[in-house]
């Protein structure tokens, strides 16, 4: 679902939904008065009434991200080298990214580019895991997360999104196959 720009936050929490509102207004509560670190993140009128529309679409919209998931881990599951999303049946999972590793003789970035030039969009999340930023550096953070090194130059997210249809899905599934055989 898109707003065209800012988001939504839902909670049943109160003190939540009072921090977030800080938050979005410059850490204020009361106008002019800065209790905490905040910013300007408040949502325009006409982004909100898009945001609304859209709100009324999100179940269609959850439904096909999950068959799409769904009919890509079905495709996808024989790849050796390819580790596919987990989904701990009690839970659900909405797949806003189809995030995969990749193992094996071929790296995540050649994967990423055979894919970009067959016109497969994908996502790299978090290249640089959060404890190498810039900023975390300043802060003294020199720790060794290897896992978190490790899956910062595996993963990939491939297109799952709703308005993918079966010839999408299979187009993608098979370029990986082909990749990645």
């Amino acid at each position: 679902m898109t707003t065209g720009e800012g988001g939504i936050i839902t909670t049943n929490d109160k003190n939540v939904a009072e921090k977030a509102r800080m938050i979005r207004s410059h850490g204020s509560k009361q106008r002019y008065l800065h209790e905490m670190l905040g910013f300007n993140l408040r949502m325009t009128d006409i982004a909100a009434a898009i945001g609304l529309a859209q709100l009324g679409k999100i179940g269609d919209f959850n439904k096909a991200r999950i068959n799409n998931a769904q009919y890509l881990t079905k495709s996808l599951k024989k790849i050796k080298g390819l580790i596919l999303p987990h989904v701990d049946m009690r839970c659900g999972h909405v797949f806003h990214q189809y995030t995969v590793r990749i193992r094996g003789e071929i790296s995540r970035d050649e994967v990423v580019s055979s894919l970009n030039r067959e016109d497969i969009g994908t996502g790299i999340y978090y290249p640089l895991p959060i404890h190498k930023q810039p900023y975390y550096k300043e802060l003294g953070y020199n720790d060794s997360l290897p896992v978190s090194e490790n899956a910062s130059k595996e993963v990939i997210s491939l297109p799952a999104h709703p308005s993918l249809n079966k010839l999408d899905l299979d187009t993608i599934s098979g370029k990986l196959c082909e990749i990645m055989d």
